[in-house]
């Protein structure tokens, strides 16, 4: 069995989208195929699954010693957060857990990889939090954004979300991307750090109000910051 890149387990509260607040076991993987260098030196707030140079800080595990790490908090009941990174490059690796946890599951992605519903079934029980870059992200559209495989997405896994950074009036991107899917749409402050954070929550707030879009804060980033396992 091919063993997966993991940078992180962890049992937290979900900070941001559609189930904030949820207690979670965090299974965070290593690698990313975008590098969104609009977001800052690091590109992403959880630089440490996407640089290479965090490599060796993260464990080759198989599906079993996985599944080992989750068991040590059952007893809370939680929900299974896969997160990364971009998890949706290993899914195929990923599937027999998915297919194993019984509570809901959230799956953190770009959206920019294809994945075959019919073959892999159990993915449309989870909920896809499509974190689809904007132009602030610093990546090319035709890298970023893959309008088919967000509909499959959409379509296959009716519980999912749009979930997007914002730090301005990106309005008109949004209606493109989301065009004719019918799906809940929650926006967030761009913000690696609880200055960032609180810079731009402002006007996302007044953003979502206007536009008729749900607002998501970032609950981790505003009570511990860049702290990892949080």
């Amino acid at each position: 069995m091919k063993k997966i890149p993991v940078s992180e387990i962890f049992y937290s509260v979900q900070g941001e989208g559609k189930y904030c607040g949820t207690p979670s076991v965090f299974v965070r993987v290593g690698g990313c195929n975008l590098k969104c260098p609009g977001f800052g030196d690091k590109g992403c707030d959880s630089y440490y699954a996407v640089d290479k140079n965090y490599q060796k800080e993260w464990v080759l595990m198989n599906i079993e010693e996985i599944k080992k790490e989750i068991l040590k908090y059952l007893d809370k009941k939680p929900h299974l957060v896969i997160t990364g990174g971009e998890p949706t490059l290993f899914h195929k690796e990923l599937y027999p857990l998915v297919e194993w946890f019984e509570n809901q599951i959230t799956i953190e992605t770009n959206a920019t990889i294809d994945i075959d519903f019919e073959k892999y079934p159990k993915y449309k029980d989870v909920v896809f939090a499509m974190s689809v870059k904007l132009s602030n992200s610093g990546e090319e559209y035709n890298k970023r954004v893959k309008k088919e495989v967000i509909k499959s997405y959409a379509k296959n896994a009716k519980k999912s979300f749009f979930k997007f950074v914002i730090d301005r009036d990106l309005k008109n991107e949004i209606e493109e991307i989301t065009k004719n899917i019918d799906i809940p749409i929650y926006c967030m402050p761009l913000g690696a750090t609880k200055e960032e954070l609180e810079k731009n929550a402002p006007f996302v707030f007044e953003f979502c109000l206007k536009n008729g879009y749900c607002y998501s804060d970032r609950i981790h980033i505003r009570l511990f910051g860049k702290k990892k396992g949080v």
